[in-house]
């Protein structure tokens, strides 16, 4: 596995997305970018965007959303993107490579979008 620096400098190259994926059938109306689905494979965290998936649909009104994993604080939160805390969930995954990831997530044409920040 990659170190917690290789990972970052390679997330860094996604300015946007080529096309959007679906990783889950559980999940038909959320889709992932180019980005997020690297960093799905790299970092072994299919799992974030399930959770990420099986959240939205409380807050399908909302048109941004941020959602943060901290691996200190095993802290899944999801926020409107203004720091107010809409969901936290606390999970413990002493092997995800990275102290802290954010994602973004957007409305599409019918469907949710999960991005990296430099995606948006």
């Amino acid at each position: 596995m990659k170190t917690q620096q290789e990972i970052l400098s390679s997330l860094q190259q996604f300015s946007g997305s080529e096309q959007y994926h679906r990783w889950s059938p559980l999940f038909p109306k959320v889709v992932a970018t180019d980005g997020v689905m690297f960093l799905a494979r790299e970092c072994c965290s299919f799992w974030l965007l399930d959770v990420v998936g099986s959240v939205l649909p409380e807050f399908n009104s909302e048109e941004f959303l941020t959602a943060t994993y901290n691996k200190e604080q095993h802290l899944f939160t999801l926020d409107d993107g203004n720091g107010n805390v809409l969901y936290a969930q606390q999970i413990s995954l002493p092997t995800f490579p990275l102290d802290e990831i954010k994602l973004f997530v957007t409305d599409g044409e019918g469907y949710k979008v999960i991005m990296l920040p430099s995606e948006y």
